[in-house]
């Protein structure tokens, strides 16, 4: 069983700092017009993995290497914790993980479904945010 940080605050506030830096850079990804909808995709799914993450060692809960976000959420769950998320945007990213990185692996993300999944991980970055205090002020 994976060990948890000596301090589950301030490590769940670096890691969300971390998914902050990686929205920053999805947002720029989706305003760029020449950037391949695939890599809008892959960075939504990092973003809402390492957001569950944070979620989970703010709760105190040791999580395995997983990239699979429905794992991830049900271990929220257990804490109730993210309890709104929709099991269906996370079923919808889990693919991103690894295939996004090739361009050969999977086949190119339409806008639509980038459009989508970059602003389910801006709502569930909002919802961590809530979650750990750091909308008021706290991170």
């Amino acid at each position: 069983m994976p060990e948890l940080p000596d301090n589950n605050y301030d490590e769940a506030r670096r890691w969300l700092q971390n998914v902050e830096d990686d929205l920053h850079a999805l947002r720029a990804v989706v305003r760029d017009p020449e950037s391949p909808r695939r890599m809008v995709c892959f960075l939504s799914h990092l973003v809402v993995e390492k957001a569950l993450k944070a979620t989970l060692i703010d709760a105190g809960v040791p999580f395995q290497k997983t990239h699979n976000l429905l794992v991830l959420h049900d271990s929220c769950l257990e804490r109730g914790r993210l309890v709104d998320l929709e099991r269906t945007l996370l079923a919808q990213c889990n693919p991103w993980a690894v295939d996004g990185r090739y361009a050969d692996d999977l086949a190119e993300a339409d806008s639509e479904l980038a459009s989508r999944l970059a602003g389910f991980a801006e709502q569930v970055v909002s919802e961590v945010r809530r979650e750990l205090g750091a909308d008021r002020g706290r991170l």
